[in-house]
């Protein structure tokens, strides 16, 4: 993992596990739930809730990447880092839905807001 943050790893109805690489980025945010269910459709839906742990507002980055059953990345440069500001003690999800009913893993990676 090179996010400099956190990142969030699950298969549809695995249990999730949560790497941290960055320690400061730590102590500011902790991941509280994930949840993922598929839509009408067939797509799979996935929130992550993850909570400010301090009473300043941080600015993070996040990005989900999707992957089929036999592990390949659909949609490769499909979505951009997005943006939000974690007010103090704030709880919000981070929210995406795969682009494709093929998916059945993703990673969510969150990082320290960054100009890029």
């Amino acid at each position: 993992m090179s996010t400099g943050g956190l990142e969030v790893v699950a298969s549809e109805g695995g249990t999730p596990t949560v790497h941290v690489d960055d320690t400061f980025f730590a102590q500011h945010v902790a991941v509280e739930d994930v949840r993922s269910q598929r839509t009408a459709e067939g797509y799979l839906a996935v929130s992550v809730r993850v909570r400010n742990k301090y009473s300043k507002d941080f600015p993070i980055q996040y990005k989900f990447t999707w992957f089929d059953a036999n592990g390949m990345e659909v949609q490769p440069n499909g979505r951009p880092w997005e943006q939000v500001t974690l007010h103090g003690g704030e709880s919000v999800p981070l929210s995406a839905t795969g682009p494709e009913p093929t998916v059945v893993r993703f990673v969510v990676r969150a990082r320290r807001m960054t100009n890029e």
